[in-house]
């Protein structure tokens, strides 16, 4: 009997167990297809005291936006910072944004995102309490700024140390600590009440907030200055003039320890002032208005060609600028004298030959220029005199350029910018130097003195374009000299300040060159002699040496004016230059 009831109690407790396994399959079956059909957010799905059970992710984002906004609107919560007066802060006053669709997007995703097993276990986490996806309160910039000017009141700032400048001293202030309200804790603590409707009393405390020590070298750095002149700056086809700048300067070291000596009171630091030469306001008032020399040459303007050359390096010129210690080149200015650049072919002086070479006549530009910075009283760094002495500028006065060995170049040593000012019209070049009229004005005056001469030869060519017999000077010839030039300067009294050599000159004695025909015989029995087309200086008085030389015998280059240098410069309207000089 007993083992007959031991059976059936088997029996109910087996077919228990079977139904209670159909019963949690069929709840899991339900739970599975809760999971994979629900077509709203999951139930039980909160943020913060929000339900967004059933709704629609659009519809969970309209009812975030309008709950929060209702939820906010009324809070009033109290802030206390330390033992001060407690302050009121009304939620209708705040922007309090809720990024509600971020916040939906995070409550549809509970139970659909995952794999299986993660998807039926966020079901069941709904099923059982429920989830919650939050809702953060971002409070706007420009109102929590104003709450927190109402907080930070009670804040004592802290005052780094600084400095200020008074006349010629250097002031040192000392730092002060304080005690402020972090503003970050502050602002994620209000943020969380209204993110978790905590709406009791916010109590803050203040922090120590330290100050900043003076920096020495850094305020060396931000003080020291170098005293420099206003001075000119070309720049896009302009200029303009660049302030001057006052030198501030003070002992570094002795500056470091008088404030590491007193920290917390006022140190006191003597400064040492450069004024300027050359202050903004004077150049802006007097710049290149006061000429400092003023020198004219002329030319013969049928000679067109040559007259194109002077014409167009003078306005290659013109205009250029020089500050103070600044050197200006010729040849970097007026830059390659080519065809294509406007040059023209004119009279020049080539191993004894006057031949056509592009750009003859700049030279005159380059005397000119050298006369003018003679009596300007500026400094000559780079000179060198035609091989032959020409008509248009002062015995000594001349300065050749060939372009890439010869050069002209002098430095502005004065005290101010100058500008060069260069005109060609009719038959002369005027350079004028401008610049600035100086404290001490000065007067050159430039002499001369010749230590010896030397006479020309007569070299002879026979020609069959004469008749037999007739004589014709092809070149007139020019004696050959040693001189120097003196620069004497003079006050405003006319006192003599200064006088020293200006420069040594070697002119080569420049041979005359006669045709002698060979041609037919003529009626007419009298010799022709007719004068160059080019010549405007007259022959020496002295009575040359007669020579005669084969084509042999014919002059050469000298060595320093190399006849592979192609020249390029007019023998003074007729007087031939320096060999392979311009």
């Amino acid at each position: 009997m007993m083992n007959l009831l031991q059976k059936i109690k088997d029996s109910k407790a087996a077919l228990f167990s079977i139904a209670a396994a159909g019963i949690i399959l069929a709840l899991f079956f339900v739970l599975i297809a809760y999971t994979y059909s629900c077509e709203g957010i999951f139930m039980n799905v909160r943020a913060g005291d929000i339900s967004l059970a059933g709704k629609s992710e659009a519809e969970a984002v309209e009812i975030i936006k309008t709950s929060s906004q209702e939820s906010f609107s009324g809070v009033v919560l109290k802030v206390k910072v330390e033992d001060f007066e407690e302050i009121t802060i009304n939620g209708s006053q705040l922007d309090i944004q809720i990024p509600a669709e971020e916040i939906a997007k995070r409550a549809w995703a509970v139970g659909r995102e995952g794999n299986f097993f993660k998807r039926i276990g966020n079901t069941l986490k709904c099923l059982f309490g429920g989830v919650d996806v939050g809702r953060t309160a971002v409070i706007d910039d420009v109102d929590f700024e104003e709450v927190y000017a109402e907080v930070s009141k009670y804040d004592i700032k802290p005052v780094d140390a600084e400095y200020t400048i008074e006349g010629e001293t250097l002031i040192l202030h000392p730092r002060a600590d304080g005690k402020t309200v972090n503003k970050e804790v502050f602002r994620e603590t209000l943020s969380a009440a209204f993110t978790n409707g905590d709406y009791s009393t916010i109590t803050l405390s203040r922090e120590f907030a330290q100050s900043v020590a003076i920096d020495m070298d850094k305020v060396y750095s931000e003080v020291h200055t170098t005293a420099a002149d206003a001075y000119v700056e070309n720049s896009d086809g302009g200029s303009r003039i660049v302030p001057h700048v006052i030198g501030i300067d003070f002992d570094l070291e002795a500056a470091k320890a008088a404030y590491n000596e007193n920290p917390d009171g006022v140190v006191k630091i003597p400064l040492t002032i450069t004024e300027p030469k050359v202050y903004t306001k004077h150049l802006e008032t007097n710049l290149f208005k006061y000429c400092l020399a003023e020198v004219e040459t002329h030319f013969s303007p049928k000679k067109v060609s040559r007259t194109a050359n002077v014409r167009l390096a003078a306005q290659l010129v013109n205009g250029t600028i020089l500050n103070p210690g600044e050197e200006f080149s010729y040849n970097k200015v007026v830059g390659p004298r080519t065809e294509a650049r406007g040059f023209k072919p004119a009279a020049i002086f080539a191993q004894g030959e006057v031949v056509d070479g592009i750009g003859g006549g700049i030279c005159q530009v380059s005397s000119t220029i050298y006369m003018a910075a003679l009596r300007a009283n500026m400094e000559i760094t780079e000179r060198k005199n035609h091989s032959f002495y020409v008509d248009y500028t002062p015995k000594g006065q001349d300065a050749t350029v060939v372009y890439g060995s010869i050069d002209f170049k002098f430095k502005n040593t004065s005290e101010y910018p100058i500008k060069i000012v260069a005109t060609s019209k009719n038959n002369y070049i005027r350079v004028q130097i401008m610049g600035t009229e100086p404290d001490k004005k000065v007067t050159v005056k430039l002499t001369s003195k010749t230590h010896s001469t030397t006479p020309y030869s007569v070299r002879e060519k026979q020609t069959s374009s004469l008749p037999a017999g007739q004589r014709e000077v092809e070149q007139k010839g020019q004696q050959g000299m040693s001189m120097t030039v003196y620069r004497n300067v003079y006050d405003e009294s006319g006192k003599l300040i200064e006088s020293y050599v200006e420069n040594t000159t070697k002119y080569k004695p420049m041979p005359e060159i006669v045709l002698v025909g060979t041609g037919a015989a003529t009626t007419t029995t009298t010799p022709a002699v007719t004068e160059p087309a080019e010549e405007t200086v007259a022959p020496p008085a002295e009575t040359p040496s007669v020579e005669t030389p084969s084509d042999s015998e014919a002059e050469a280059p000298s060595a320093e004016e190399p006849a592979t240098e192609a020249p390029s410069e007019t023998p003074a309207e007729a007087t031939p230059e320096a060999n392979g000089a311009e």
